[in-house]
């Protein structure tokens, strides 16, 4: 478990946080980005491990008795 951790918190470093660097300065405007980002991560963007869906998505695809209400967000 802790190797997924480590892989995701890479993910986190590589692909936001080096190129937000200058938000560490005003937390609320790096936590807004942030924000943005993981719902893009965990809403839209692809995943190999799950054959390119994104984990919203394969949760929908193959929990079919899921009684949770998926959200739509807004930008």
């Amino acid at each position: 478990m802790n190797a997924h951790d480590e892989r995701f918190n890479r993910t986190i470093q590589e692909e936001f946080i080096d190129y937000h660097l200058e938000d560490l300065l005003e937390p609320h405007v790096f936590n807004d980005k942030l924000m943005d980002y993981l719902l893009w991560y965990n809403g839209t963007r692809p995943h190999w491990g799950i054959n390119l869906l994104s984990p919203i998505q394969f949760l929908v695809n193959n929990y079919n008795k899921c009684n949770m209400l998926w959200p739509h967000t807004n930008n």
